[in-house]
Formats: structure tokens, sequence, C-alpha cells
């Protein structure tokens, strides 16, 4: 009805001023004038499936869309995975339906001994300590740290931001997420390639982190803008959410745009 009325005083405006007699009406304008009005409507509100955000006087930007992560053209994606940086699919400690696992088997074909090579390499060196209870690998590695793999021209940060317990499912808190993404940031800045990087909302899936969607994406933009206070790593960071939470869990990315551009401390 809105669009209806502006329409409809263009129209008067257009008599006022003799660029088009009232006289000159078509019958039929009623019709057209709220056909017009529907198609503008229906055009207007049609569900978005990505929003962007440039913070004010920074170079670098947010856009937060609805997607699959591992179809990212993003050359920096960030992959949520465990302490112990377990891969085993076949025996189910690693679902092949979590991203993970997706990853895997997308970029690996399934083989977990060519990506172990890739994570013991970058893994080596860096601080662990020896748990022996459990299921799973026996080296346990300090939340927030970063094994970077390669493959197929995409570059790959395995984050560890969840424990597995001893039956092998994972979890994760609130507090375990922002060490985790603030190792990342970190890890990023001083050893990681310069250019745009692609996110999931960690810990929300099989972490098991007790916070809305809606949340966890202004934690994870909002630690990004601290650690660019200073410094330049990345000129976008890309969240991604996955089509079923968006529908699942009434992920608004409009809410989510207000708040980079009224609430994002940068």
């Amino acid at each position: 009805m809105t669009i209806t009325g502006g329409i409809y005083l263009l129209v008067e405006m257009l008599d006022f001023f003799g660029m088009y007699a009232r006289d000159k009406y078509s019958s039929y304008a009623f019709f057209i004038v709220l056909g017009a009005a529907i198609v503008v409507a229906v055009a207007s509100r049609r569900p978005v499936s990505k929003v962007s955000y440039r913070v004010p006087k920074k170079d670098f930007g947010y856009e937060v869309l609805i997607g699959d992560l591992l179809e990212s053209t993003c050359p920096n994606i960030v992959i949520s995975t465990n302490t112990t940086f377990d891969t085993d699919i076949s025996s189910g400690l690693i679902s092949p339906e979590s991203l993970q696992g997706k990853f895997t088997n997308k970029y690996f074909n399934g083989n977990t001994d060519a990506l172990d090579k890739q994570l013991a390499v970058s893994l080596k060196g860096l601080p662990f300590e020896e748990h022996s209870r459990g299921k799973g690998k026996k080296r346990r590695y300090p939340i927030g740290t970063v094994a970077r793999v390669d493959a197929h021209g995409k570059t790959f940060y395995l984050l560890a931001m969840s424990e597995l317990n001893e039956e092998g499912t994972a979890k994760s808190t609130p507090r375990m997420i922002d060490d985790a993404l603030d190792g990342l940031w970190a890890y990023i800045s001083e050893r990681g390639e310069l250019g745009d990087i692609a996110t999931a909302i960690i810990g929300t899936g099989r972490g098991r982190v007790a916070l809305p969607r809606k949340k966890v994406v202004e934690r994870i933009a909002q630690t990004f803008a601290d650690a660019s206070h200073d410094k330049v790593f990345s000129n976008k960071l890309a969240i991604v959410v996955h089509p079923s939470d968006a529908e699942r869990f009434s992920v608004n990315l409009f809410e989510i745009r207000d708040y980079l551009s009224l609430s994002l401390h940068a």
C-alpha cells in the first residue's frame, strides 16, 4: 500500500504540473498502478543471500552470506577441528557430514594419510601434551592452535576450537571460541597469506556451543576487528552460513548487517 500511494502521488504531481492530464488517464490506470506496486514490493522484499559492510576509514570489511563454505572463492578458508587434530573418518570419529569430513573428502578424496602428513609438518615444534585416555590421537594441542594445509590452490587453516571427550564427542564453549579466534587471527597475521578469508560459524554444529548463530557471527566479526586494529592481514572476512542453518535457525542477514554497521567496535 505504501508503494501504491507513492506511485499515485507521482501521478498526481505529473497532473499538477501539466505533464499528464487527469482526463487522459486510462480506465485501467488503477490496475496498472496496483500491478506496478506489487512488482516493486516483491522485488524489494525478496530474500537476500548476502550482505556486505565496509568498515569506515579502515582497509577491511565483511561479507556474510548463505552458502557452502567449501565452494567459497576466497583463497583462505578456516576449517574448525579438535585439539588432537583427529582426521579418522572411517571409524566414525570424524563424521563425513561434518565440515571437516566434507573438506577431507572434497579436497583430499578421503585420503586422511595425505592430510595427516601436512598436519604433522605444520604442527611440528608446537607445544602439546600427551594424553592416553579416550579415542583418537594422543597429542593434544592448546585451543587456538592452527595447522596450515594447502590443496587445490587454496590455503586451509585447521583451527583447534573443540575438545574430544573419551567417547570421541566434540565439545566447545564460548570462551574456547574466543580463544580459538584470537589464536587464528594471530597465526594468520604472523604466518598466513594476505588475502580474503572465509569461515563458517564455528562451534555451532558439532562443537555444541550454547550460543545463537547470530551471537557467534558477532563474536567472529568483533575479534577480527580487534585483531585488525593496528595491522591489516586481510581485506575481507567472509562469514558463511550454511543454508540448512539459515533456514532452521532463522538467521536474519539484515540484523547481522545492522550489528556490523551500528555496534561493531573497529
